[in-house]
């Protein structure tokens, strides 16, 4: 389905006033068979906002989208605001942390309201037909950003993020009635002349509920298959050559050790992926981001 016809279907929803804006992801994979013929996967992600002269939006997302003719919306949401207070409203997924212990929830008909109290962020949120509202609430001070999530629950999710001695510092932490998982980060960017950064993180993570991790796409890949009682650890450092980005990463999950080695030109990034006794494996990824 092209933009032409995408944008055709949007305008008999929407307003005559409203601006139609369409972006996207698309994302190819070839892998070596190893064993096996090479394959080609691919994803497209499609999100389509209309945008209403009074600060009204639109949005809806069509993911994960592989060929054929089936097309249908995942996400359907409208954002807008009065007096202050913004609201959000329809199917839509919700977001816990800053993604490195858990990833996007499923898509729930839900609604939010959000506003500002004393300088601290709060959002009151419910799933349409469940009756316990939940509370969100995030406050800055001293550059030191903190944000709970569900904070009326015993399972709340807490965020911490802020700079020290110029590196970029992520704490996060839930504990849930199995276990208490907590991560760290530590991101920074260290020139070494006048063209070259060299990007360094170190993420560890202490698995105590595995039940409660579904990363799959955060800094160290996908650690929802770790298991209780142990850490995941890993270092990651990117640095632009003239071949394009080369980055290298170690990771340490479930007592194996993963190293992989990407170079990232252009549109393409190339990589080689080796687990301790497994065969490794290259691909080569296309990304467009439109």
């Amino acid at each position: 389905m092209n933009k032409t016809l995408i944008a055709a279907l949007a305008a008999t929803t929407l307003t005559a006033q409203a601006a139609i804006n369409i972006s996207g992801d698309y994302q190819g994979t070839i892998s070596e068979g190893n064993p096996g013929a090479a394959t080609y996967t691919q994803d497209l992600d499609l999100k389509m906002v209309g945008d209403i002269a009074d600060g009204t939006k639109v949005t809806a997302t069509f993911e994960n989208l592989t060929g054929g003719s089936a097309v249908s919306a995942t996400q359907v949401f409208v954002e807008t605001s009065l007096e202050g207070i913004d609201f959000k409203g329809g199917n839509y997924k919700s977001q816990n942390g800053s993604g490195l212990l858990q990833t996007t929830s499923a898509v729930t008909n839900q609604m939010e309201v959000g506003f500002d109290i004393a300088g601290s962020g709060v959002t009151v949120g419910q799933v349409s037909g469940v009756g316990k509202a939940t509370v969100d609430t995030s406050l800055t001070v001293a550059g030191i950003s903190v944000a709970a999530q569900n904070v009326t629950a015993t399972d709340r999710f807490i965020t911490v993020i802020t700079k020290l001695f110029g590196f970029n510092v992520t704490a996060e932490t839930q504990k849930t009635a199995i276990g208490r998982n907590t991560a760290g980060a530590i991101e920074a960017n260290i020139a070494v002349n006048d063209s070259a950064v060299i990007g360094v993180a170190g993420v560890m993570i202490d698995v105590n509920d595995a039940s409660a991790l579904t990363q799959d796409d955060g800094i160290l890949g996908d650690i929802s298959d770790a298991v209780n009682g142990k850490k995941v650890t890993g270092v990651v450092a990117s640095v632009p050559t003239i071949l394009g980005t080369v980055t290298g990463k170690y990771i340490d999950k479930n007592e194996l050790n993963t190293y992989i080695a990407e170079v990232e030109r252009g549109v393409w990034t190339f990589s080689y992926a080796k687990t301790d006794n497994v065969d490794g494996v290259a691909t080569g990824e296309l990304k467009v981001t439109f």
